[in-house]
């Protein structure tokens, strides 16, 4: 029951904050939630033990989630600065926290380098799990087969970069594994392709010959345009 009670108080203590600091009277917040002004008011003082349904539209109504609510150290957060955009990050960050959890489990340890967080998205929709250790972002399936991992956003560029020091070595790699292409508009992930070495025969054919011809010179990233992948690839999601 203490327990209980120090939550009722928190949110007390939280909705009528952010009510305020949102220069919200009782009345204007309740029209947003939703909820009777007079209920409102016995919330924020502790009076009443709220149900999920009306602190979620409270929590909607003032634009935090309901963990947020429920944070003890909600108004230490946003007391301890003035700018509004660290106040934005600090609101979102323990869920970022919670994003980069769920990467560790899968052999991520920073979902904010190498595209870290787009990469254990591609993994979690295809079924595929990390292969520690290896050159580049490779996975394997349920099979053991091994398959070289790729994403583009398509607001920066329409190729898919592979490697910068393509040479025979890496292309014989290439040559025994599927890719899976991962297509992004921004953070949104739009689509996933399929393509086999047969599909890529003639990128790594290509590879091959240009890198005999410069006399033996790694090629540096070599691309695989995203109509390519489109037009030839198996669409798996």
């Amino acid at each position: 029951m203490d327990e209980l009670n120090s939550y009722i108080n928190i949110l007390a203590q939280n909705i009528a904050y952010l009510r305020k600091r949102q220069r919200l009277s009782q009345e204007e917040l309740a029209i947003k939630a939703g909820i009777d002004r007079t209920y409102l008011g016995y919330i924020e003082n502790g009076k009443y033990s709220i149900t999920i349904r009306k602190v979620t539209a409270l929590a909607i109504a003032l634009d935090v989630t309901l963990f947020d609510l429920l944070d003890p150290s909600l108004i230490e957060t946003y007391e301890s600065s003035q700018d509004e955009e660290i106040l934005a990050m600090n609101k979102i960050l323990p869920h970022i926290r919670k994003y980069q959890l769920l990467a560790d489990k899968h052999g991520i340890n920073d979902i904010f380098q190498d595209n870290g967080g787009k990469l254990l998205q591609t993994l979690l929709v295809t079924g595929l799990k990390m292969l520690p250790g290896r050159e580049g972002n490779d996975a394997k399936d349920h099979q053991g087969n091994e398959y070289e991992l790729k994403s583009v956003n398509i607001k920066l560029t329409k190729s898919f970069s592979t490697h910068h020091h393509m040479n025979p070595t890496i292309i014989a790699k290439y040559r025994k594994v599927d890719w899976i292409f991962a297509i992004y508009d921004g953070i949104e992930l739009l689509e996933v392709y399929k393509l086999t070495p047969e599909h890529l025969a003639p990128f790594y054919d290509g590879w091959e010959e240009k890198w005999h011809r410069d006399g033996g010179k790694d090629i540096n990233n070599p691309k695989i345009p995203l109509k390519y992948v489109k037009h030839n690839g198996i669409k798996i999601y």
